[in-house]
């Protein structure tokens, strides 16, 4: 709903954006004098920079790098992928407070429902500052950071693992281009197999380069990287972490096939490369906290539960925002 405040109809932007593309750009000066670029840089290195020209007014970097700042990141993302570049966002910045201004004007900031509209998002903004600024304020202490550390050892061992996988086709499900199609007793078969072997001398890498249906990792002869316990899924985690570097597990069912991991080996990472992860650890956990005491006291306790529509439905009309009187037809969208 945000950007349905702050930013025009896709039609308007689109008949801007084409005006402003079908325009001959004008000339770059011809200086050989090496010149910052971008937006941050160029606001840094002159502020005071005319970097633009809107309605005959100038606008210097310091203003518009302001205006594109307010602009959320995924609108200006968009901006910036596609036709216009930044100069069409910051045409719609300016172009959106002229709308606004001539809003004003006309008293419609004070009228219903844009008012409270406008009250609403003030709000919303202000409650995101308050929760930025207590996230923001909440600093562990060095003690709290080795605590945490101290009785949190699993949690910062990284597994490096290599896996062997034997996919099999859900029930009613095609298989892939290029995959084998097994059913799930066929798959956990092969892989109960694979184990047999691996257990009987069979060379892991070898089995998983050639018998692998994951093909990406089959041609690193099934090597998947580091891992953490909090990363993967529980049933994993739990049976690659009581292994020692070099044993297997045995056949771990997924969604569509089964798992044989091998713990290549088992690192765990110092408290100073720990201190990072362990600050935002604590600080989104005060901040739950915090977070979870303010919600118990604004818990609402129903009084009238036909308000709520919590009530069994009868077979007259009722009243809703949408049609306030019984038997009026339903408000046009």
């Amino acid at each position: 709903m945000r950007s349905c405040l702050l930013f025009l109809s896709a039609s308007l932007i689109s008949t801007f954006a084409l005006a402003q593309n079908t325009a001959t750009p004008p000339a770059a000066p011809a200086d050989t004098k090496l010149k910052v670029r971008g937006p941050a840089a160029v606001t840094q290195e002159e502020p005071n920079r005319v970097v633009a020209t809107i309605n005959g007014k100038p606008v210097t970097a310091q203003q518009a790098f302001k205006a594109l700042q307010a602009m959320p990141a995924d609108q200006l993302k968009r901006f910036q992928q596609g036709q216009g570049g930044l100069q069409t966002a910051l045409q719609q910045i300016y172009l959106m407070q002229h709308f606004a201004d001539l809003a004003v004007q006309q008293h419609l900031d004070q009228q219903d429902p844009w008012k409270t509209q406008l009250d609403f998002y003030r709000e919303n903004i202000l409650a995101q500052a308050y929760i930025t600024g207590l996230s923001n304020s909440t600093n562990p202490s060095s003690a709290d950071l080795k605590t945490y550390y101290d009785s949190h050892q699993p949690d910062f061992q990284e597994a490096k693992l290599s896996a062997i996988f034997v996919g099999f086709n859900p029930p009613g499900a095609p298989a892939a281009a290029g995959a084998p199609a097994r059913t799930e007793e066929q798959a956990k078969a092969k892989a109960e197999d694979l184990v047999k072997k691996i257990h009987g001398g069979a060379n892991f890498t070898e089995l998983a380069k050639s018998e692998s249906d994951n093909k990406q990792s089959a041609s690193k002869g099934g090597e998947l990287g580091s891992f953490t316990a909090d990363k993967l899924p529980k049933d994993i985690s739990q049976a690659v972490f009581k292994l020692k570097p070099g044993e297997i597990t045995d056949p771990i069912r997924e969604n569509t096939g089964f798992y044989v991991l091998k713990l290549d080996s088992l690192n765990k990472k110092t408290f100073e490369q720990a201190s990072g992860d362990i600050i935002s650890t604590l600080k989104n956990e005060q901040l739950r906290k915090a977070m979870e005491d303010t919600n118990k006291q604004y818990q609402v306790e129903v009084q009238d539960p036909n308000f709520f529509n919590l009530g069994e439905a009868n077979s007259a009309p009722t009243p809703t925002l949408e049609r306030p009187v019984p038997g009026q037809p339903k408000a046009s969208k």
